[in-house]
């Protein structure tokens, strides 16, 4: 496979869904997710920054938060968001927010791209008989 092949982005297809909740809810967020479709997700670590300040003991602490990222396809992307807001709302101990950004271009979304009809394994079969076909 040529890395600039055309037919290996897809366009317009997927949505961006990031949810932003206090550290040791992601999982809520990403099991609620997955119940509503999604396939995964990516949880990253984040420092707040902010007008409210908490003290401490006299010590500033600075609020820690969890971003997830969930690539998703676009007819399924109000029920996922949906789950999470009623999982991690603003009135939850979470304090989350989740909103959407739409996405141009993706690749290396294969394990979304597999059909029902055909098997992990007879799509490496087609890999196969490709790469022999380019060798000859």
């Amino acid at each position: 496979m040529d890395i600039f092949d055309e037919d290996i982005f897809d366009d317009d297809l997927y949505k961006l869904v990031v949810a932003i909740v206090q550290r040791g809810y992601s999982d809520e967020v990403v099991f609620s997710a997955k119940a509503a479709g999604a396939k995964g997700a990516v949880i990253l670590q984040g420092k707040g920054s902010g007008d409210s300040e908490r003290k401490f003991f006299g010590f500033k602490i600075d609020p820690e938060n969890e971003v997830i990222l969930i690539l998703v396809k676009e007819e399924i992307v109000v029920p996922i968001m949906k789950a999470i807001y009623a999982t991690t709302d603003y009135q939850s101990a979470a304090r989350g927010m989740v909103f959407v950004l739409p996405v141009s271009y993706v690749t290396g979304m294969t394990h979304i791209r597999n059909t029902d009809d055909e098997q992990p394994e007879e799509a490496q079969e087609k890999d196969k008989k490709s790469d022999k076909d380019k060798k000859e």
